[in-house]
């Protein structure tokens, strides 16, 4: 649903209400007369509305089935309704359905004559329908690009907004390159060391990307005290720890398959331990830095901690090897 169709006057998005009674009847007869008509809405509550078709109660179905028959509507009716005026607008109606957990919302006009009801059901999908619109551009944005950058700009604009994070994720790649020639005699010699270096960066970058988005959603939020994040950052790391301590346990032991016995096994499990932690914190860090410095979180920490979690996982993983084989 488009922002157009939220300023729209909410009574374009009524629907007709069978289930009508007034307040001089008794539940026997408001119950005879709902029987009689060709109901095929769903039924939430009951509006009352007297003679001249004004809203003036309301009253919830379990009570209009539980009272004695004879009692009359007037007497079980709630009469201090929440409605929605016609001239609302639908934003002005999804904020009464957030604030008062409502299934359906009558609405009158200037004179209280009831138009019909907007159901929760419309709340729902809007709500879901924006949801689904910030995830797409927060998952854009963390790759260095928003949705509306590609609506709006030219080619040429679009390629220099979007270059200088491909390039930080490109230096990233060509840094761990060097890094792995560096240490390729102790590569060369344990194979099985080389096999597991995707496993483990993709270990880093999905356990950093989690912190990062994470981190995200709060630094987001208006008035968060450095005390705040600080305990962010404190109850993040002992989730890494344990995220650290299950992969490595695991990995490491299915290491041991390859037949190459328990110094690569280790190294495969420490490697994965310390680099989890460390690019996990720096997954956590970077958004509350760019936070505090005023710049937008959402579009440079992606290209960042992805780069961070490459180098510093292969610098670590192929140092461990070196220190533990040589």
């Amino acid at each position: 649903m488009s922002k157009q169709d939220l300023s729209r006057s909410v009574v374009d998005f009524v629907n007709p209400v069978q289930t009508v009674v007034t307040p001089t009847q008794t539940i026997e007869e408001a119950l005879t007369t709902i029987r009689e008509k060709d109901i095929h809405e769903k039924i939430v509550y009951f509006y009352v509305i007297d003679d001249e078709g004004k809203l003036v109660g309301v009253v919830p179905t379990r009570r209009l089935l539980l009272r004695s028959p004879k009692t009359t509507i007037a007497e079980i009716m709630d009469t201090k309704v929440i409605a929605l005026l016609s001239t609302q607008s639908l934003r002005e109606a999804m904020h009464v359905f957030e604030t008062h957990h409502l299934l359906a919302l009558p609405v009158v006009d200037e004179d209280q004559h009831f138009l019909g009801v907007v159901d929760v059901q419309l709340y729902l999908e809007e709500s879901v329908d924006v949801i689904n619109q910030r995830r797409r551009g927060d998952i854009f944005q963390m790759l260095g690009v928003t949705i509306e950058d590609g609506k709006r700009v030219t080619p040429w604009k679009s390629y220099r907004m979007r270059m200088p994070w491909i390039f930080c994720n490109m230096i990233g790649g060509l840094t761990c390159a060097v890094i792995s020639k560096a240490f390729e005699v102790v590569l060369s010699q344990v194979i099985v060391l080389a096999m597991f270096i995707p496993l483990i960066l993709s270990l880093s970058e999905s356990i950093s990307m989690q912190s990062m988005t994470l981190s995200m959603q709060i630094v987001q939020r208006r008035h968060q005290s450095m005390r705040y994040l600080r305990k962010l950052v404190v109850r993040e790391w002992k989730t890494l720890s344990l995220l650290a301590m299950t992969c490595s346990v695991i990995v490491g032991s299915l290491s041991l398959f390859w037949g190459d016995g328990m110094g690569p096994a280790s190294i495969i499990l420490s490697g994965i331990l310390i680099s989890i932690i460390i690019t996990g914190l720096i997954g956590a860090i970077v958004p509350i830095v760019l936070h505090i410095r005023e710049w937008d979180p959402k579009v440079a920490a992606g290209p960042i901690v992805l780069t961070c979690a490459d180098v510093i996982t292969t610098s670590i993983y192929l140092s461990l090897a070196t220190w533990w084989l040589t």
